[in-house]
């Protein structure tokens, strides 16, 4: 009779609550159970005689464990477990787990024979761990505390769990999950290497860089967790989500899908076709390279979309929208928003809200208000404007800026609009040379900002000239800078019909002497917002200002001052290099103010000439020295003067 030993071991390899160096030399085990020596008692497979079962248990652990697929415990304590690279040469960041080279280096590694013989199953439990699997499809929870978890190369699971994690997926597609915490994640390789920019164009249109051989192999999904993350999708088609928290995440290379989730969060999309979401908060998105879609969600967001062919929405609340260069669909949704085309020939809506639409440098650009009242500005020659006519419907085309160099405009009023509040008509460009050079067109608008009527008379160096036959080169007198040239003139007729509908719109008039000093020396008949120049010991008195500028409908308690019912007006205004002050009917009044409209938003040719001519406009300094004439009055600071 023969008779068998029982087998000591139990299949599972101790540590003890001190903390200790646990790898295939330890001896520890109470059972003599070891690590990597061939003594897996719970398969009979040669294949798998080196899967361990390790519970270091308490203590500041250091597991190392190699061949095989293991199952790691490292219990509380701040442990350090690397469970090895199985029979592949250690992860360098390259794509190539098949063991082909990368296209343009004379290197490569050699293949994995064996891509299941390393999966590794890794509890880092309580305490700050440091965790390195590499080879295979791992399965790595860090448990509770600060962990540093690699999940090295192929296809791995990575929960960071409590804490401020740092994650580093490497190649392959992996699931990794920050959890509570503060965590930073890099779904592809550890940046610190200096390797995981290496396919800048996948498709190896970059000279400098070679076409990515395997597209497929980092294809990482993230989810960030409670707190404020900061997450890195690196190369290839990733979907990262921030879930609650401020986070701030980079889509990195190639077609990417990022969620912000809830908070404030930063966005960036990266070279690819990227799909964005800014979910709840107030966030920032650059959408980056090539054609991207993104919705901003719910809050205050601000939306840059770079280059391509980008479709932007901003969603609800008071957004800012940048469509950047490429042929763009931008959206405003719900909110009051600011929408910039900038270059391309964009679509534009405003969507709900009073918006304020830029149509940017050049491009033929087809903008809509939508509903409730929008502004439309930096206006083009070969675009469209329609203001909409729902909600609180009062919208406003303003042409400041937006004539050629030297040249002019001319704004025709077709009939009023389809509701009947607005109108619709076409915005004529001339050159210098008063040839025609381009046509807008526009529904749906109540307003095209005004100044002057016909017959107002002008000062100019040769005498005193109506303001109807005015055009541009011609020199007028101003009050601050002696005599200047006209860069370009305006008109808009209205009608007794069309006055009656708009009563805001209707022309005030300021009769001889109501001014005091016998001025104007003839009646004046203005537009309500233009301004007229005040000086007086009041002027001294309440604002410290020698003189002010005050719009005519806030002058209306002056007696000799009064809005009045008139069978059709033309609203005419003229232009100078910067604010003037220039004589009409003997008065001093304002010249046209192009206001705060920038540079930036200009357009090429306009811009340039600008520039040539006023090269100090380069400066913020230069900008600011364009400002209004004189202190403006608001509505109840120009009671003080009127009472």
């Amino acid at each position: 009779m023969v008779t068998v030993e029982p087998n000591p071991l139990d299949g599972i390899v101790e540590g003890t609550d001190e903390g200790e160096l646990i790898d295939e030399e330890y001896d520890g085990d109470p059972e003599g159970d070891k690590v990597d020596s061939g003594d897996n008692i719970f398969s009979d497979d040669p294949a798998d005689e080196d899967d361990d079962i390790i519970e270091a248990g308490g203590g500041n652990d250091t597991i190392i464990v190699g061949q095989g697929d293991d199952v790691v415990d490292g219990g509380d304590g701040d442990d350090l477990i690397d469970t090895g690279n199985g029979d592949l040469k250690p992860d360098l960041g390259f794509p190539n787990d098949d063991g082909t080279p990368v296209p343009g280096f004379p290197f490569g590694f050699p293949a994995d024979d064996d891509p299941d013989n390393d999966l590794d199953f890794v509890d880092g439990g309580a305490g700050d761990d440091t965790i390195s699997t590499g080879d295979d499809a791992d399965t790595i929870i860090g448990g509770t505390g600060n962990d540093v978890i690699d999940g090295g190369i192929d296809d791995d699971e990575i929960s960071g769990d409590e804490g401020t994690d740092r994650i580093v997926g490497g190649e392959g597609n992996d699931l990794i999950k920050g959890g509570d915490g503060d965590d930073t994640i890099y779904a592809g390789n550890d940046p610190d290497l200096g390797l995981d920019q290496l396919n800048i164009e996948d498709d190896g249109s970059n000279p400098f860089f070679p076409a990515d051989p395997r597209p497929d192999n980092g294809m990482d999904t993230v989810f960030g967790g409670e707190g404020n993350d900061l997450i890195f999708g690196a190369d290839d088609d990733d979907e990262l989500y921030g879930d609650e928290g401020n986070d701030t995440i980079d889509g990195g290379i190639d077609d990417d899908l990022i969620d912000g989730g809830v908070g404030d969060d930063s966005l960036l999309g990266g070279t690819g076709n990227d799909t964005i979401e800014g979910g709840d908060g107030n966030d920032f998105i650059n959408a980056g390279r090539n054609a991207d879609t993104v919705d901003g969600g719910d809050g205050n967001d601000t939306i840059l979309g770079e280059n391509g062919a980008d479709v932007l929405s901003g969603g609800d609340g008071d957004d800012f929208i940048d469509g950047g260069t490429g042929d763009d669909t931008l959206n405003g949704d719900g909110g009051n928003d600011l929408i910039l085309g900038s270059t391309g020939d964009d679509v534009i809506d405003g969507g709900d809200g009073n918006d304020t639409i830029d149509g940017g440098n050049g491009g033929a650009d087809i903008m809509s208000g939508g509903a409730d009242r929008d502004l439309f500005v930096n206006v083009d020659a070969g675009e469209v404007v329609d203001g909409g006519s729902e909600g609180d419907d009062f919208d406003t085309l303003d042409l400041r800026g937006s004539a050629p160099a030297n040249g002019s405009l001319e704004v025709v009023f077709d009939n009023p609009d389809s509701d009947g509040n607005g109108f619709d008509g076409v915005v004529n460009y001339f050159d210098q040379n008063g040839d025609a050079v381009g046509q807008l067109t526009f529904t749906n608008i109540e307003d095209v900002i005004p100044c002057f009527t016909p017959g107002t008379l002008i000062a100019t160096p040769t005498g005193e000239r109506r303001v109807e036959d005015l055009k541009p080169g011609d020199r007028v007198i101003t009050r601050d800078n002696g005599i200047q040239e006209i860069r370009w003139v305006g008109h808009r007729q209205m009608s007794g019909e069309e006055l009656a509908d708009a009563a805001h719109l209707r022309p005030v008039l300021i009769r001889q002497g109501a001014l005091g000093k016998g001025l104007p020396e003839r009646d004046m008949l203005v537009s309500p917002q233009h301004r007229v120049l005040v000086a007086d010991n009041k002027t001294a008195l309440y604002f410290d200002e020698s003189e002010v500028l005050v719009a005519a409908k806030h002058l209306t308690d002056m007696e000799g001052i009064d809005v009045v019912e008139v069978s059709e007006t033309t609203y005419i205004h003229v232009m100078f290099d910067q604010h003037e002050v220039i004589l009409s009917d003997g008065a001093w009044t304002e010249s046209f103010q192009p206001g705060d409209m920038t540079l930036g938003a200009m357009g090429d040719a306009q811009r340039a000439e600008i520039l040539e001519l006023f090269p100090e406009l380069e400066t913020v300094d230069g900008i600011a020295s364009y400002a209004s004439a004189r202190r403006s009055l608001k509505k109840h600071e120009a009671k003080l003067l009127t009472q």
